[in-house]
């Protein structure tokens, strides 16, 4: 196993003079592993992303920050949905403790970050600010407490959920990549998965479009709790949801052949009580409105950790009337 260690900038393991090693006890440590995966995003067929850096800042003490040897390049994060994930730090030694947030610093510039619209476009993608110099180091930060336990190992995956972090600026030729992302500890997760009929898919109300051999518009939507309120995305310019009926998360649907059958799969749900809420409306899901979706089926789900759950939709009594 690939294994790295941080070099704190403050202490030393070697007594000074007059000391002992005794008096200078090794600090206590701990692993973590960072991986990463997304919520799709409509209208976009590719999504890179190239990484400079990982930062960590614990909650006594200075950052604590890892430049890569190279670059890292995601080469399309839209590849990474539902139970798909990739290593961005890899196992590193650190100070055990609580730690408070999480930096990932984005290289911009020369095609290093950018996304691919539908019509075949590409378009620059920055950290908000470094549209401005993109020669400025920018960096998306996950303001969500974790712990590294003593002598232990975690291992906890990044969820960027591209459906509430990307968005184009009016009449700009360029994306911005907001915070939008969560953080859950991959021992404590299980997978959703399941079909949507053919009658959901077909409905009138549908405002999906055929783009390719691929349908674009359908999407399941992830709320906590039980018979939650279902509603769109809407979050503000740090990615924060503004509404309390936000999803957590969602999922695209498609097509597959070899099932003849519309699949979907959600990857990386902690465990709990949810609910899951079809629309054939995501097109019209912008995250800067509040928008009135129309959902038209849903329901309940419960997950346990390093399991999968099947959950098909429509299920008899739970389909809702737009």
């Amino acid at each position: 196993m690939q294994r790295t260690l941080f070099i704190l900038a403050a202490g030393t393991l070697v007594a000074a003079c007059g000391g002992s090693s005794s008096d200078n006890p090794a600090p206590q440590t701990g692993d973590v592993q960072l991986s990463m995966t997304d919520a799709p995003a409509d209208d976009l067929t590719q999504v890179q992303l190239t990484l400079n850096a990982v930062a960590l800042k614990p909650a006594q003490g200075s950052m604590i920050r890892r430049d890569l040897d190279e670059p890292l390049v995601i080469e399309d994060l839209l590849a990474l949905q539902g139970a798909k994930s990739t290593v961005i730090l890899p196992t590193t030694e650190v100070p055990a403790g609580r730690y408070n947030w999480i930096r990932l610093y984005v290289q911009s510039g020369d095609g290093n970050t950018y996304v691919i619209d539908d019509n075949g476009g590409e378009f620059p993608l920055y950290v908000p600010g470094q549209q401005n110099n993109q020669n400025r180091e920018r960096h998306v930060q996950l303001v969500s407490g974790f712990v590294v336990p003593v002598d232990g190992e975690v291992n906890f995956t990044l969820d960027v959920d591209l459906r509430r972090a990307i968005t184009k600026p009016t009449n700009k030729d360029y994306y911005l990549l907001r915070p939008a992302i969560r953080i859950v500890d991959n021992s404590k997760v299980g997978i959703i998965q399941g079909t949507i009929s053919d009658s959901l898919i077909d409905d009138e109300t549908c405002t999906s479009v055929m783009e390719g051999d691929t349908v674009q518009g359908n999407a399941v939507y992830l709320y906590t709790g039980r018979d939650a309120q279902t509603g769109d995305v809407f979050v503000d310019d740090q990615g924060a949801a503004i509404d309390s009926d936000n999803p957590v998360t969602t999922a695209t649907v498609n097509y597959n052949s070899g099932n003849d059958a519309y699949e979907y799969q959600i990857g990386f749900v902690p465990e709990g009580d949810y609910t899951l809420a079809f629309t054939c409306q995501a097109l019209d899901d912008m995250p800067d409105t509040d928008d009135n979706l129309a959902f038209s089926a849903q329901r309940n789900v419960s997950v346990t950790a390093e399991q999968t759950e099947i959950a098909d939709l429509p299920k008899e009594g739970v389909i809702i009337t737009p």
